[in-house]
């Protein structure tokens, strides 16, 4: 049935995993919090945040599309399985859903759900093809989610580590990637770290960000605000990865390597959570 193909594509374009990774941080975050685990307000702020994560997505993938024709050319926009037309419009109801969720949620969460789709459609556009810029931007939308997220529970100070974790994590992981995508980078004029300074100095950067990253994680625990389960779980769990990751990287770096640790550190963003948990 052409319909569900295009549904199934649709989806893919939005990244799923991404989504379901938004919508765990909102709620995590208002769990921490002192959150009621299926309180209302708490599930439809991270629905409103995952409809928006789709959307920017969506518009990440339709300004990259020249881009991905050489890096990824099975995405759905570059194989053609989805026209740009459609994803244009899909990105417009994703985002007006999700604002329509936060005008109930109240002003100040409407006003982060607006700065985020704001950054995240500049990202799209013209950001990412700048040296750092992008990937600090992204990593603040992924940090601001664990706000938005206590903010539902009104105490948006329970946020705070949990987004500084993000921030670094993901800073460190976009770096990653745009060395993975230097190649098509370079041939559409985008000009990122990794195309500026190579490969080396790309990695060492990495290095210095996931060494901070896990001195930090390591701070709530000596200052009690998290318990031992928390350290074991972030320790192994977390820690060991971005230290693999940061370590391996020195002795290989090929486009297939740097893709496989990507997508690891994607999956231990969700080991990530659960130690927050």
């Amino acid at each position: 049935m052409k319909i569900f193909k295009e549904i199934k594509y649709l989806i893919a374009l939005s990244r799923p995993l991404n989504v379901l990774i938004t919508f765990l941080s909102v709620w995590i975050a208002g769990v921490i919090a002192g959150g009621v685990q299926l309180s209302a307000p708490l599930l439809m702020a991270a629905l409103s945040a995952s409809l928006i994560g789709a959307a920017a997505n969506m518009v990440n993938d339709i300004y990259d599309v020249e881009i991905d024709r050489i890096n990824k050319p099975h995405r759905p926009l570059p194989s053609g399985k989805v026209r740009v037309g459609q994803a244009w419009t899909y990105y417009l109801l994703l985002n007006l859903i999700g604002l329509l969720i936060a005008v109930s949620l109240g002003f100040p969460l409407l006003v982060v759900a607006l700065l985020v789709m704001a950054l995240l459609f500049w990202y799209g556009k013209s950001l990412k093809r700048t040296v750092l810029w992008g990937n600090l931007t992204v990593s603040l939308c992924t940090a601001l989610a664990f706000i938005y997220g206590a903010m539902a529970i009104n105490d948006w100070r329970q946020g705070i580590f949990p987004a500084l974790f993000a921030f670094f994590f993901h800073w460190g992981r976009e770096v990653l990637k745009d060395l993975q995508d230097v190649r098509g980078d370079l041939a559409q004029g985008a000009v990122t770290f990794a195309g500026r300074f190579g490969v080396r100095k790309t990695i060492l950067l990495i290095n210095l960000i996931f060494l901070f990253l896990i001195i930090l994680t390591i701070v709530p625990y000596i200052v009690h605000l998290y318990n031992k389960m928390y350290l074991w779980v972030v320790v192994f769990g977390v820690d060991a990865v971005v230290l693999f990751a940061a370590l391996l990287l020195w002795l290989k770096n090929d486009g297939k390597t740097l893709g496989r640790l990507s997508h690891l550190l994607k999956l231990d963003m969700l080991i990530g959570l659960l130690a927050l948990y």
